[in-house]
């Protein structure tokens, strides 16, 4: 009789068990580690921004169209006082008074070039502001599901046509206290993704320019007149200090 109840209880607490074993919440799915550092290809994701690839490309479009007409206008000065000093001697009255109003227009053209030049800059600033911002938003929405605390800016050398070893060497001049990191601390493609859902993807065919700054200082450097593009070069320059690249 004994074994019977106890056959019997064995029975009935077997499944009693088998509910309680599932009744048990089930343990939550380990995290992947903390990044804490982190790093992301600064250049990279301005250059899939929509901004770089769609509305940079009309700005720069412009001012081509102006410096290329700004040089026209030069050659034509420059022939004008060919023809000038075959007429009269340099240094006489008359050469002097021929080539005054020459002067004045070559000295208009170059301020005009420089205001052009200026407006283009003006423009500019809001651009790289937005794309700053998106990327600083992207990074950051990262950072957080990553649980990283630094995120490091990268810059990734372009190895098409060059030697690795020449590649090495960018980078590590681009790259300034960044000498390594493990590949899964790198976060450019996770942002990427962000920056798309934040800012759109583009419209138009990417670009090879790796900065704003370095497209603006690009379209400077397009031939105008000659004071007026040395001009240009200086102010695109010191523009680029400090930039998003």
């Amino acid at each position: 009789m004994k074994k019977f109840y106890l056959g019997l209880f064995l029975m009935l607490a077997m499944p009693l068990a088998a509910f309680a074993q599932q009744a048990q919440p089930q343990a939550a799915p380990a995290k992947s580690p903390a990044l804490i550092v982190a790093v992301v290809d600064l250049p990279a994701l301005i250059k899939v921004h929509p901004v770089t690839v769609d509305e940079v490309p009309m700005l720069q479009e412009q001012f081509k169209k102006d410096a290329l007409e700004a040089q026209k206008t030069q050659q034509n000065y420059q022939k004008e006082m060919e023809k000038v000093s075959r007429e009269y001697n340099i240094g006489t009255p008359q050469f002097e008074d021929a080539v005054r109003p020459i002067k004045e227009g070559m000295r208009n053209l170059e301020a005009q070039m420089q205001d052009k030049q200026a407006e283009m800059q003006n423009r500019m600033v809001p651009l790289q502001y937005k794309v700053y911002s998106d990327i600083q938003k992207a990074v950051e929405k990262v950072a957080y599901e990553k649980r990283a605390y630094i995120v490091h800016a990268k810059v990734s050398v372009d190895r098409t046509g060059i030697s690795e070893e020449l590649a090495a060497v960018r980078e590590a001049d681009a790259n300034g206290s960044l000498v390594w990191n493990r590949p899964e601390c790198d976060i450019t493609e996770d942002v990427k993704a962000a920056l798309a859902q934040i800012a759109g993807t583009p419209k138009g065919g990417a670009q090879s320019l790796n900065s704003l700054a370095a497209q603006a200082a690009g379209a400077a450097q397009q031939p105008a007149a000659p004071q007026a593009a040395g001009n240009q070069q200086r102010a695109a320059a010191r523009n680029s200090t400090g930039r998003l690249n």
